[in-house]
C-alpha cells in the first residue's frame, strides 16, 4: 500500500512540476470564469478555441504566444507578450504558445468548448 502511494505521489509531483516549469495561458469567458492550458518548456502547442468563448487571454510565462482568427493556428496572427493579457478576444479562434522557433503541434482533442 505504501509503495503504491509513493509511486502515485511521485507521478503527481512530476506532472505538477512539469507544468509549473512550462508555459501557461489563461482563457476567460464573459462571465469571468477562467481555465488554463499548459505546455512543457521545450514544446509549442496549438489549441482551437472557436467553440470556446474568449473574452480575454493572458499569458503566464507563455513563451511566444500567437493569436489567430483561423481554427488551426495558420495565417495572420497577433502576438501577445509572454505575461500580457488581451481583452475583447472574441475574434480569436486558435492560439499557439510555448517555445519560439519550432512548429506548433495541434492537440488531438478536436475543438472542444473549454468551459463545457
Amino acid at each position: 500500500m505504501h509503495k503504491v502511494l509513493a509511486v502515485l505521489f511521485t507521478v503527481c509531483s512530476t506532472m505538477v512540476l512539469g507544468v509549473q516549469s512550462g508555459t501557461l495561458i489563461h482563457i476567460y469567458n464573459n462571465a469571468g470564469k477562467g481555465t488554463w492550458i499548459g505546455a512543457e518548456s521545450d514544446a509549442r502547442w496549438c489549441e482551437c478555441l472557436s467553440n470556446t468563448q474568449t473574452a480575454s487571454i493572458r499569458g503566464e510565462n507563455g513563451g511566444v504566444i500567437r493569436l489567430f482568427s483561423s481554427k488551426d493556428c495558420t495565417g495572420n496572427f497577433q502576438t501577445l507578450g509572454s505575461n500580457d493579457q488581451i481583452y475583447n478576444a472574441q475574434w480569436v479562434n486558435s492560439v499557439s504558445w510555448g517555445k519560439g522557433g519550432i512548429p506548433s503541434k495541434q492537440w488531438d482533442n478536436g475543438c472542444p468548448n473549454l468551459f463545457a
